[in-house]
């Protein structure tokens, strides 16, 4: 591991900045109309209003829908000047982050994350898990790990209250990419046109709040992903391979490591997945515990609330690594 510059964390601050101020102003803009204008029908006309492919006219001319159409007009070139100025304020701050080559992610995963995003659902009903999590890790503990790309692209439910509207992660999937289908013979996953596949994992506790219209459904139960609920969240926004900003929600950096380290123990665990688990685990561990006491403090209150199967797992990576939770730790 290396640390990263005070310059590249600068870099990474503005960006989650400026990328805060791009969604407010996108979510505004996507709940407004398509369009707005007057149509004529017969001798009288009517101001219409136009959502995606549905029409609907809301009264004949007169001062009052005039006002509505100037209005409506007003303030979306407004948001969209906005956008272009903040798109443009952010194109520079992505430049010098490809420039001190900072962790990014691909595409096509920065494109569903977006539309997660724009839609409310990051962070309040899907976090990011698995080697795609790891560069918000990064990020927030100013350090770079070695780097385990993979294509498959995880996200875990974690809804817990209330009962969540349709499938949030497929109608995401379907404005990233139409071609997005459920995998009949893995009904936890989707495959897009070419093959691209995204799942969603579910801890059991938090069946109750998926939607009973939800497409995704799990084929076996992994109570492990239960871990992955505790503590506290961590969201950052890195870049993807095509210069577009990439929010992330991530499960709490010390149960994330601790179950890489558990599930590199695990006996069914598909053996070529297991030195990266473990190397993950231990990395985002020291990290955690070197760059992260104030906020995700790894002390006495939390190992004695550590779940009974996580506990051997930590007491063997603090053995190794000779630390003691009441006195922290400096990684050298």
């Amino acid at each position: 591991m290396r640390r990263l510059s005070e310059e590249s964390l600068r870099i990474a601050i503005n960006l989650e900045q400026r990328y805060s101020a791009w969604l407010d102003i996108t979510r505004e803009r996507e709940s407004m109309p398509t369009s707005m204008f007057f149509t004529k029908k017969g001798t009288s006309e009517y101001l219409t209003v136009k959502n995606g492919d549905r029409s609907t006219t809301i009264g004949a001319r007169s001062p009052e829908t005039e006002k509505t159409l100037a209005e409506y007009t007003g303030r979306r070139d407004l948001l969209d000047q906005s956008l272009r100025d903040i798109g443009a304020a952010m194109g520079e701050i992505i430049a010098q982050y490809k420039a001190l080559r900072l962790p990014t992610l691909p595409t096509k995963i920065a494109k569903i994350l977006r539309e997660l995003d724009i839609a409310g659902n990051l962070g309040v009903e899907l976090v990011v898990v698995g080697t795609n999590a790891f560069p918000a890790y990064e990020l927030a503990c100013g350090i770079r790990m070695p780097e385990d790309p993979t294509e498959d692209f995880d996200l875990a439910w974690c809804r817990t209250e209330g009962v969540a509207d349709g499938s949030p992660l497929m109608r995401a999937l379907k404005k990233a990419d139409s071609s997005f289908r459920i995998n009949k013979s893995k009904p936890y996953q989707a495959l897009d046109s070419m093959g691209y596949e995204v799942e969603m994992l579910v801890a059991p506790s938090l069946f109750k709040t998926l939607s009973k219209s939800e497409v995704f459904s799990s084929m076996a139960v992994f109570p492990e992903q239960e871990w992955l609920l505790l503590g506290r969240q961590i969201r950052s926004v890195v870049v993807s391979s095509d210069g577009k900003p990439c929010p992330l929600v991530v499960p709490d950096p010390r149960y994330m490591a601790l179950l890489k380290i558990w599930l590199s123990k695990k006996p069914e665990r598909n053996p070529l997945k297991v030195a990266k688990d473990r190397r993950q685990g231990e990395s985002l561990l020291l990290a955690t515990a070197n760059s992260l006491q104030s906020s995700h403090p790894i002390d006495i209150d939390f190992v004695l609330g550590l779940p009974e199967e996580l506990m051997p797992v930590f007491n063997e990576w603090a053995a190794s690594n000779a630390f003691i939770p009441a006195a922290g730790y400096d990684m050298r």
